[in-house]
């Protein structure tokens, strides 16, 4: 049986940063033979829409966004575990190029911004898959963000568009929501659609946007799904307030 953990945004380095290090420990001790990332490792605060005109514009550069990354998430990932990693494209990931196609189109330049080259991906033997992932049989991995995909109020929703969309079960970030919601149809239940939102692994504190209120409909988890054949098993793993959360019995903090 095959064991994938698959990561929700941490969109560093605004992360949680109790849960990332107990995420990274159970990956290091669990070792599963697979780690997808949904994307929005990174939050490339700098180039985003809103941080236009403001102090966040002029903060740290993306450059100092990935470098912090790869200090607090890859660096002591791959000290633990060497297995297969792959990241997905997402919006926070396109940022830098769509800054500079829209600011300073002579910089633009896709082998020094293109996420994978600014985490440097290939110095720790991991994979980038810009758009989609086929992981599993029947099932995709993707962020979330491409257009055509219809947005739900409610977790899970959104990501049962998109398997309705692709028409395989699917698995996805961006809404920050955690949720699995399931469809069955034909003669006798022959098919079955999945669609599991990830959550996040975010510090909702250090989210400005979201104003002092910080009112979201976001909750904190990641998934961890069994392969056996042809057969597939999504559990989402809540995590709590403190970042510590329970796999298979054992709490990991």
């Amino acid at each position: 049986m095959k064991r994938i953990v698959l990561i929700s945004d941490l969109q560093m380095p605004l992360e949680h940063r109790k849960a990332n290090q107990s995420l990274l420990r159970f990956i290091c001790e669990y070792q599963p033979d697979e780690v997808i990332n949904i994307g929005d490792i990174t939050d490339y605060t700098a180039p985003a829409r809103w941080s236009a005109g403001k102090r966040a514009e002029y903060g740290m550069s993306v450059r100092q966004e990935a470098d912090y990354t790869r200090k607090h998430h890859l660096d002591p990932l791959r000290q633990g575990y060497t297995g297969k990693y792959t990241l997905l494209g997402s919006n926070h990931g396109e940022r830098p190029l769509k800054y500079l196609s829209e600011r300073a189109p002579a910089l633009y330049d896709e082998e020094l911004f293109r996420e994978d080259k600014l985490l440097g991906l290939d110095d720790y033997g991991m994979d980038y898959e810009p758009v989609s992932y086929d992981f599993a049989p029947n099932w995709t991995a993707l962020h979330g963000h491409a257009r055509g995909i219809s947005l739900s109020r409610y977790a899970g929703g959104t990501a049962i568009n998109t398997a309705r969309k692709l028409q395989r079960s699917a698995v996805i970030g961006h809404t920050h929501r955690a949720g699995i919601v399931s469809e069955t149809s034909g003669i006798g239940g022959s098919r079955t659609l999945t669609g599991v939102e990830l959550g996040h692994l975010m510090d909702i504190r250090k989210a400005a946007y979201l104003g002092p209120t910080q009112l979201a409909n976001w909750q904190m988890a990641f998934g961890l799904f069994y392969v056996d054949g042809k057969a597939v098993t999504p559990h989402l793993i809540p995590v709590q307030r403190n970042g510590s959360f329970v796999v298979e019995g054992e709490t990991y903090k």
